[in-house]
């Protein structure tokens, strides 16, 4: 069993500890970065040459910004 040497003192619906331990080898750093790597190169949908996954969730973060929301 994996153990994080932090505490969180607010629930984590998300898991993350438990994805943090999935990742073992590698850094979580370096599996965020693969992928985003992949978001970058596929395609929103099939047929797509204009928009990335990646660049999609960038432009919402960016709306999400600038309209000053802070939950989806």
């Amino acid at each position: 069993m994996c153990e994080v040497s932090e505490s969180v003192d607010f629930p984590m619906d998300d898991r993350l500890e438990d994805m943090i331990c999935d990742v073992r080898e590698k850094s979580f750093a370096e599996t965020i970065f693969e992928n985003m790597s992949n978001d970058a190169e596929t395609p929103l949908y099939h047929g797509s040459t204009n928009f990335t996954r990646l660049s999609v969730m960038l432009m919402l973060m960016n709306l999400k910004a600038m309209d000053g929301l802070t939950k989806v």
